[in-house]
């Protein structure tokens, strides 16, 4: 049963994008027609038309109706990233969600758990604050300025 929905829900965006073609280029047809002083009511000068009109209005709809599923599970994905995290205050650690706080295997690292959720990867630096506080004999002017000039 879903087999046969999810078939008629791909073919709707088709066959409304063939109909509003059709018409779309039929109606420029006429008035083209009527413009260059030919009668607009010839009863085989519309299956062209139709049939070009009708085949990109279902080529439009259906690239349109795949932007629209992909832009839906970006906005999934957006919103996965948007929620809030429960974080250790010390370690920088994400807890899974669901998972029990007292178990040490619940929690992440957060190069570990933004890697999974996305494509991103990550490459660790020093920032000049953690240098001072972790390595105060490297953080001195004088070792950053003679390590530039190496």
């Amino acid at each position: 049963m879903n087999n046969r929905i999810s078939r008629f829900k791909a073919k709707v965006p088709a066959l409304t994008g063939f109909l509003y073609g059709s018409a779309l280029l039929i109606i420029f047809s006429m008035i083209q027609k009527i413009l260059i002083g030919i009668n607009p009511l010839a009863p085989n000068s519309y299956v062209v038309p139709f049939l070009f009109g009708g085949i990109s209005g279902s080529l439009l709809s259906i690239k349109s109706a795949t932007v629209n599923e992909l832009n839906q599970a970006l906005l999934i994905r957006v919103n996965e990233l948007e929620e809030y995290l429960p974080i250790c205050s010390h370690c920088k650690k994400i807890r899974e969600e669901g998972k029990d706080p007292a178990d040490c295997d619940s929690w992440r690292s957060i190069e570990d758990y933004i890697s999974d959720k996305t494509s991103s990867r990550f490459s660790h630096s020093i920032c000049p604050e953690c240098l001072h506080k972790q390595y105060p004999e490297f953080s001195t002017g004088k070792y950053l300025r003679s390590e530039l000039n190496k």
